[in-house]
């Protein structure tokens, strides 16, 4: 994530307490294909960015997040 994507996106709306059940989500959806179905890739590019912006995500959720973000063409 670069630094310009943390200044479009701001505060993130997850907490500690429901980012993993955020992520896990994110996950399933993009293991289904699920994200070009219902939604734009900027729209799922968001939505990882928004989460990678949560505050004390420890390494392992960081890493999960940013190989969903990679994975958007």
């Amino acid at each position: 994530m670069t630094a310009e994507d943390r200044n479009v996106l701001g505060k993130s709306p997850y907490t500690l307490q429901n980012i993993e059940s955020a992520i896990v989500h994110l996950e399933q959806v993009f293991s289904e294909d699920g994200a070009d179905w219902l939604f734009s890739r900027t729209y799922w590019h968001q939505r990882v960015l928004q989460a990678l912006a949560t505050p004390g995500l420890v390494p392992v959720q960081a890493e999960r997040l940013q190989r969903l973000l990679d994975s958007i063409p």
